[in-house]
């Protein structure tokens, strides 16, 4: 962890279909780890330009906040520059320090300026006086659009005659439209279509274990089974998660994995580090006052 704490997950714990407990918040430096961990268990041959992209696949989380989320009070927090995020980023000497406490609650107040919306599923969609059967929450992220938003000047540690090439996989790894694949695979050939499809398995799955861990030590109702079927490893568990520290609201755990159907790669041990805090979120808090005993039943 570098000193200017950037939050790249927010996984909600649920208490029931209806109602949120907790928030969990796993850091982009951390995310990232888990990715290449992935891509070097999944992929052992994957080309040195899909490790380089894998390394600073979300490195926008933490250099493009929104600027909602960067002010504090009515001022622009001063340890929070892209310069700072940068620097820290590429652990380099930064003297300012934002922590993990820090970062949450200023995730908290900028959830409280309408960065919150609530879905309702009522039992008889068509009648807006039926029962509420579930609520989902989206929480909008402190970054921006992080993969479309980097720049080539925001890499480094990536040789000079290969940038243009990771610059791309990071674009599109969340914006793969049919057109500029297209446009890409021109340019480059069909070697920068693997590296993409190997980058977002490993960052599927990266993500899905992740949470996977943090449902399972938290006590959330929403349990991922595991196997979860996304890529051709049919990844799953053999060894449930296990709390390795908790401390205040820090917790780390980890989870043992193995490939169904590539078995010549082993198991796989993916530790966890995420911090924790209580966070209700409830259907009441989204609806319109009653009236005359109507809607807001």
């Amino acid at each position: 962890m570098g000193r200017l704490f950037s939050i790249g997950k927010v996984i909600q714990v649920r208490v029931n279909s209806l109602c949120v407990s907790k928030l969990a918040f796993i850091e982009t430096e951390e995310h990232i780890r888990h990715v290449v961990e992935m891509l070097n268990w999944l992929y052992p041959s994957a080309s040195a330009l899909s490790r380089y992209a894998a390394s600073l696949h979300d490195i926008g989380k933490k250099i493009y906040l929104q600027s909602d989320f960067v002010q504090n009070g009515r001022k622009r927090d001063g340890r929070l520059t892209r310069k700072n995020l940068i620097a820290d980023f590429y652990q380099q000497d930064v003297q300012e320090v934002f922590g993990p406490s820090d970062a949450i609650e200023r995730y908290f107040a900028f959830l409280s300026r309408n960065h919150v919306r609530c879905y309702l599923v009522r039992r008889n969609p068509q009648d807006p006086d039926s029962e509420i059967v579930a609520a989902r929450y989206h929480l909008d992220p402190p970054f921006g659009n992080h993969a479309a938003s980097i720049e080539i000047e925001d890499l480094q540690n990536v040789p000079e005659s290969d940038l243009r090439y990771v610059h791309s996989l990071i674009h599109l790894h969340h914006n793969f439209q049919v057109d500029k694949l297209v446009a890409v695979a021109a340019q480059y050939g069909e070697s920068i279509i693997t590296d993409l499809y190997r980058l977002m398995t490993a960052d599927q799955e990266g993500s899905q274990w992740a949470e996977y861990v943090v449902q399972k030590l938290e006590g959330g109702e929403e349990k991922p089974q595991g196997g979860f079927g996304f890529s051709e490893f049919a990844v799953e568990v053999t060894a449930e998660p296990r709390e390795i520290l908790r401390e205040g609201a820090h917790v780390r755990g980890s989870v043992v994995l193995r490939s169904e159907r590539q078995p010549h790669l082993g198991e796989r041990t993916l530790e966890v580090d995420y911090y924790v805090s209580e966070y209700d979120l409830t259907p009441q808090k989204f609806l319109a006052p009653s009236k005359k005993g109507g809607r807001g039943k």
